[in-house]
Formats: C-alpha cells, structure tokens, sequence
C-alpha cells in the first residue's frame, strides 16, 4: 500500500487535480481517501494504472519507493537558509473550517452560484459562505439567514470543479445556531416531531382513522377490496409519510397506493413515529436526527419488514 497527493500525480501525468479527483472518483484508479487530501493505492494497482497512462517506470519506481517526487526542488525553490530556522505561529483553528486548504481550492469562479437555485436572493452566494469560513467569520454566518434559505439541493456542489463539500459545510453552520433562534417552523417541527412522532403533531387515532378512511374511498373508487394495511407485520415494505400529506393533501397517498395495489406490493404503513421528513436533518440537530432515525428502525424492527421506502 501507497499513499499518493492529488497534486502530485496531476504534476505527474500533466493533467488537472480534478482529473484525478475523477479517476478516482469514477473507480478509473482504485483508491481510498485519508487525510490531507492523501489517497491509499495498491502497489500493483498504481503501476497498472500508471503503465496504462505511460509514465516511465523510473517515475514510478522513485514513488512506490515512497520518494517525494519534490525532493530536491523544494530546496531550489525554498532554500531553507532564505527562512532560517522554522518557528511555530499556532494553529489556524476555526469550528466551521473543516479544511483550511479551501482557500487554495476555492477558484470564486461562480460555477456554485450560477447552479444555485436562489442565488442573489439577499445576496446570497455560496462563494461569500466560503470565504467566510476561511477567514474565520464564523459569528457572522451562523447568524446569517443565508444558510436557512439554501435548499439543500447539492448543486452547487455538483457543480464546484473542485469538489468542496459544500452541502456539509451548510448543514453544519446550521448546527451552529442556538435551537430556539433556528427559524420558527423548522425548529417547532423538529420538537413535534420528538413529542409525538410527526412535524405536525397529529395524533395516533387521527392518523389511523384518516389512513382507514381514505383507503375505503380507494376501494370505491377503483380498487375493489382495498384495505390500507397499518402495522402489517412481514410487510415486504415498510413506507413512511410526510405529515403534509395526511394533514392537508391526503388524496396525494392514493397516487402510489395505487402502483402498490396494482403490482400486488407487500406494505405496510406504522401507526406511530411514520413521519418521513427528518427536519433533524435539515437543521443540523444531529441528536434530534438520530432519534428519528432511530424510530424508524425500530419500526423495521418490529413489524419485521424487509425493506424500507422514504416516498419524501
């Protein structure tokens, strides 16, 4: 096993980091992240790979050996008598920077902007979040209303030739704010949801005499014998529900009832905790989000179900 920089192989074989990033990503070259953006690789994985893009065999050789490719050109570019001896200036340390070296590898080419569904609303822009972090102006964005408008859609993402992980960096200044400042709707869901096991906190009886109820219109409508099956145990599926749904659009879960009914699907829907929008997620309260999470395991687990769906 080597370890292997994406720097250093795109100097290598002349192309750009992101090239590589994409062997790597695509499974081109099979290998696996560490630290510091550093990739464990097979030996007889990278001479494969390395013969296949022609790099000569004394390349090769001199990193397998783990020999710096910039040894020696490191001294001819940074002669360590133009420093004098190496002093300690102390840690660049920031809760939002997960990684410093985003200050290299943000270009502020824009490409997350234009992909950003809501750019410009309130002047957001991914690229000011970023620098933001990078300069250690974590007050100011964790109070800032921006990362509550972002939808959490993974564009920009998508789109950064660098591959940030901008999503992560988003949830987690949401994380940041103090739970009774998260905006209003969000943050009463998530404590509903905790109370009685749904964002809108309809209660168990109301919840099982509405599923009953649509599932006879169902059987009248156009599938004769229909019965919605609440707390079936063995269900091949087990099938959560966004509260909206049985809340304000209840017509909306005949749709895929329906394709169930038609294709003889086995399901099943849980009478309690079958909320399927977890705003734990989505406000970056990761100890709210584990418990739903949790739930519906428990769920799974005891009306033994095969599989689970999330329709949301």
């Amino acid at each position: 096993m080597i370890e292997i920089r994406v720097g250093e192989i795109a100097d290598i074989f002349g192309v750009h980091r992101n090239t590589v990033r994409n062997w790597i990503k695509s499974g081109a070259l099979a290998a696996s992240a560490t630290v510091a953006k550093k990739y464990f690789v097979e030996e007889k994985e990278f001479r494969r790979f390395c013969a296949l893009q022609g790099i000569p065999e004394n390349v090769v050789s001199r990193l397998v050996s783990k020999e710096s490719y910039w040894a020696g050109r490191e001294e001819k570019i940074m002669p360590q008598s133009s420093f004098g001896e190496a002093r300690t200036v102390g840690d660049r340390q920031s809760v939002l920077r997960a990684d410093p070296g985003w200050a290299d590898l943000c270009l502020t080419c824009g490409s997350c902007a234009s992909a950003c569904p809501i750019s410009g609303v309130d002047g957001l822009d991914p690229r000011k979040i970023v620098r933001m972090v990078v300069l250690g102006r974590t007050s100011e964005v964790v109070a800032s209303n921006w990362p509550w408008k972002c939808t959490m859609c993974g564009k920009c993402e998508e789109a950064c030739p660098m591959n940030l992980e901008l999503v992560k960096l988003f949830r987690r200044i949401r994380s940041l704010r103090e739970r009774d400042k998260v905006p209003g709707p969000l943050h009463k869901g998530v404590v509903m949801a905790l109370r009685r096991g749904n964002n809108l906190g309809i209660p168990r009886a109301d919840f099982v005499g509405l599923l009953e109820e649509v599932g006879e219109e169902l059987a009248e409508e156009c599938c004769p014998g229909f019965v919605t099956p609440i707390d079936v145990e063995g269900a091949g599926l087990l099938v959560t529900v966004n509260s909206k749904e049985p809340f304000g659009e209840p017509d909306d879960m005949k749709f895929w009832w329906k394709i169930f009914h038609a294709a003889g699907e086995s399901w099943t829907i849980s009478s309690e905790n079958w909320e399927g929008v977890n705003w734990g997620l989505f406000t970056g309260d990761d100890d709210a989000m584990r418990i739903m999470v949790g739930r519906i395991v428990d769920n799974m687990l005891r009306l033994d179900c095969k599989k689970l769906l999330l329709p949301e």
